[in-house]
């Protein structure tokens, strides 16, 4: 059988017998990675599932999932499982398998998040309503390392908000924060926005969602750019992620305080943060200075959880977080045109095809 692992520093194939053990899949994640704990988690499926792993004897043909073509997400793990192995204990079945392997980081008892940076140049590209003005322009690099913390009610814990990066990717970041912590599935994200918006298209014209008048383009052209990297996500997106997550997804807007909520009513939500033109998310922690302990996942009774993501939002409105995006200057990184607020980089967009906006004032 035929594993593909993805671990922080890269990704491999294992080639296992058919009688593999879990013994035998855990020496080919020991032998090929350089994770120097001696304990590993392993996640699987989409989203990812964390795996209870068995006795080291446990046939892989055993475990609740085919294994064979399966991608394992294998990371270092906080505390052991049960029956599993440290990394000095050596081969704990025969020399069964033969190629490489990795670990998948613990889930703790979330999923995690994505995210989005300035607007797009695409009508429709955005997220929620603009917002309303700031003094100052929004830099994401102001407020790193110097981000409110506040208390959630009745928890013992503190409330922050992890700042993503200004890449574009920003919205796709902060949902994959959310929901997967610790892996890179920024393409995974794009594509299934764009496999669910060509989906649409085959469905009857009174139960379509995402027409071309809705994405202001053909579903071809929107679904090509939304897998360019330099493309920013938006409500559009926010809609597609939450409904394929099983997740609800609330997006608070940092100038007036508005929360958007996108698939309503599930058991579990994730928190994003809008500031105007990115995108970054909130996660509670009895310890927030290590991002590792960080619970970016709620149960829908958690309440204060999303009362207290709100009362940091206000803090960060006084710290002039927010934008106007009226009024912000936009420089084209295509062809270096400057543009005055959201409608002129629409314009341009739409115009030249140009995607890949940064701010400058």
């Amino acid at each position: 059988m035929r594993v593909r692992i993805r671990a922080p520093k890269g990704t491999h194939t294992i080639e296992l017998e058919d009688i593999a053990t879990v013994g035998n899949l855990l020496d080919e994640i020991y032998a090929k990675t350089s994770i120097g704990s001696r304990v590993v988690s392993i996640r699987y499926g989409y989203p990812p599932k964390q795996l209870d792993i068995p006795p080291p004897d446990t046939l892989l043909i055993d475990l609740p999932f085919t294994i064979h073509g399966e991608q394992l997400i294998v990371s270092e793990s906080r505390s052991p499982s049960p029956g599993l192995p440290s990394r000095n204990d050596g081969p704990s079945s025969g020399p069964l398998s033969n190629s490489q392997g990795t670990r998948f980081q613990q889930e703790e008892r979330e999923p995690r998040s994505f995210a989005e940076t300035i607007p797009r140049a695409v009508k429709d590209f955005f997220s929620p309503p603009s917002p309303e003005p700031s003094n100052s322009k929004n830099s994401y690099a102001s407020i790193k390392g110097n981000e409110p913390i506040v208390r959630v009610i009745d928890t013992g814990m503190s409330c922050t908000m992890r700042v993503m990066e200004d890449d574009n990717s920003c919205m796709f970041r902060a949902v994959n924060y959310v929901f997967a912590r610790g892996l890179d599935m920024m393409t995974e994200l794009r594509s299934v926005v764009a496999g669910v918006i060509q989906q649409d298209a085959s469905l009857p014209p009174e139960l379509q969602r995402f027409s071309e008048a809705v994405l202001g383009m053909s579903r071809d052209k929107y679904c090509k750019k939304i897998m360019n990297p330099n493309t920013w996500g938006g409500y559009i997106e926010l809609t597609i992620l939450a409904e394929h997550l099983d997740m609800t997804i609330h997006s608070i807007s940092v100038a007036d305080g508005t929360v958007v909520s996108y698939n309503e009513a599930k058991e579990n939500y994730g928190i994003v943060i809008y500031s105007g033109i990115h995108y970054d998310c909130v996660a509670i922690s009895d310890n927030i200075n290590d991002p590792d302990q960080d619970i970016t996942v709620f149960s829908k009774y958690e309440t204060k959880v999303l009362d207290a993501a709100r009362n940091l939002c206000r803090i960060l409105k006084e710290r002039n977080y927010a934008t106007n995006t009226a009024s912000f200057v936009l420089q084209c990184q295509d062809c270096g045109m400057e543009l005055v607020g959201e409608k002129q980089a629409q314009q341009h967009g739409e115009q030249t095809g140009h995607s890949n906006f940064a701010q400058v004032r």
